[in-house]
């Protein structure tokens, strides 16, 4: 009787193992065990698959209790990202969007004042030479793009580009557009530093009359040792040194003059 309870006993502790078991590692109470159990058509097929499932879940290593955590973690800071990505694609396309208007609005303007100056050059030019025909033209189609070829033909010779031109011709041609520069986009104040020093007389007197013909809405200050200009202007102004190594400021307003010997 004793060996009877004994073994009992240890029936009774194998039966608690096991109950503690399927609940531990299987989340099952007893009865559902054994329900489970009647639905079994292959006992060794099932333990079988208890052990595939065992090993497989071992091979997965041990388990990472931050993982959640972390996940959270890695997941906030991709959503940072993907916005800080959407931020700076929107910002390339409004700058785009950018550029092309303002690349619109730069071709409208150039081509406006391109336009203007191209007309005011070929009077200029006339005006400057006396005669002969000037004009100016883009090297090709894309505004931004594009080289502008200055052709003239001073009067009497045939249409020439400026390096076939003498050295005269190339400064008259050159004051010709910066005058039609100056017509189409006035401003109060131009000098002008010994410009007509490559002109000979007849040219230096064209030009000092064309500036007398000049807008009025415009100063010149000319640096000149050309007599042709002295004449041309209102006021002088000179240095001298009577005395050596004092150098001293001389004025002298030609239209005062003219009133006096008038």
């Amino acid at each position: 009787q004793t060996r009877a309870e004994a073994k009992k006993e240890k029936v009774s502790e194998r039966l608690r193992h096991l109950q503690s078991q399927l609940t531990d590692q299987y989340q099952i109470s007893y009865t559902e065990a054994l329900e489970k159990a009647h639905e079994l058509e292959n006992l060794n097929l099932a333990e079988q698959e208890v052990q595939d499932l065992e090993k497989a879940i071992r091979s997965l290593g041990p388990v990472n209790l931050d993982a959640i955590e972390q996940y959270e973690e890695v997941h906030n800071r991709l959503d940072f990202l993907n916005s800080q990505r959407d931020d700076i694609l929107s910002a390339k396309n409004l700058l785009l969007e950018t550029i092309t208007e303002m690349n619109d609005e730069v071709k409208e303007r150039f081509k406006s004042t391109f336009e203007a100056i191209r007309e005011s050059f070929k009077v200029t030019f006339k005006q400057m030479f006396g005669g002969g025909q000037a004009d100016l033209i883009l090297t090709e189609g894309d505004l931004l793009t594009a080289g502008v070829e200055i052709s003239v033909q001073p009067p009497g010779k045939k249409i020439q580009s400026l390096n076939l031109m003498s050295g005269g011709e190339k400064a008259l041609s050159a004051l010709a557009l910066l005058f039609s520069i100056i017509r189409v986009k006035t401003i109060p104040f131009v000098i002008l530093d010994e410009v007509e020093a490559a002109l000979d007389e007849a040219n230096v007197k064209r030009f000092g009359d064309y500036l007398n013909r000049f807008d009025k809405d415009s100063q010149f200050i000319v640096v000149t040792h050309r007599k042709g200009t002295m004449a041309a202007a209102d006021s002088i102004y000179g240095v001298t040194m009577q005395e050596s190594g004092v150098s001293k400021i001389v004025s002298v307003k030609l239209k005062d003059l003219e009133s006096i010997e008038g």
